[in-house]
């Protein structure tokens, strides 16, 4: 069984590598943030496919990573006339008082309801909200993408900075499913 010694000098030179963590986490952070966001988008237009009708919506969802500031943005980009559509789905409308008829009823027919009323609903009492964004985030596989991207960056950084560290008989330090695999 190997086993690993560590010394206050390998303390020192662990110190000294989680210290340039700056220098070399960009590397680990785009890649695993990247991919979190385009599962996330995946996650979200499957979200919505029930709220639409073109399917503009749903397919205008992006999402778009800034390493300057490690940021990660996920939404839909569609609009409606100068309002965004995604706002109009999340947040629902006040009522609409100059509403065209022919939007809402090829609408209604798509769904199989009478146009009428549900132009008078809209008109007169505006759209119900679809908070897609909280229902997204409180999906179990949204959750677990999180969940799992957190680990793996976690695990990329320590492995990092655990190179610094020698091992006796020329061994490595890898890391597997969450456990510390330490080998010749």
């Amino acid at each position: 069984m190997e086993k690993l010694s560590i010394s206050s000098e390998d303390l020192n030179k662990l110190g000294q590598s989680f210290a340039t963590v700056g220098l070399w986490r960009g590397e680990f952070l785009e890649e695993n943030m990247r991919r979190l966001g385009w599962r996330i988008a995946h996650l979200m237009q499957r979200q919505i496919k029930g709220h639409t009708y073109t399917g503009a919506l749903t397919g205008s969802i992006r999402s778009q990573y800034d390493p300057g500031t490690s940021r990660l943005e996920i939404g839909p980009t569609q609009k409606r006339g100068r309002y965004d559509a995604g706002l109009l789905l999340q947040r629902g409308t006040r009522p609409i008082a100059r509403l065209p008829f022919a939007p809402i009823a090829a609408w209604a027919e798509h769904r199989g309801l009478p146009a009428g009323p549900v132009w008078w609903k809209i008109k007169t009492k505006g759209v119900d909200a679809h908070p897609f964004l909280e229902e997204t985030l409180a999906r179990g596989d949204t959750q677990t993408a999180l969940r799992n991207t957190a680990k793996r960056i976690g695990m990329q950084f320590v492995t990092r900075a655990l190179q610094v560290l020698p091992l006796s008989g020329g061994g490595t330090v890898s890391f597997e499913s969450g456990q510390s695999v330490f080998g010749p």
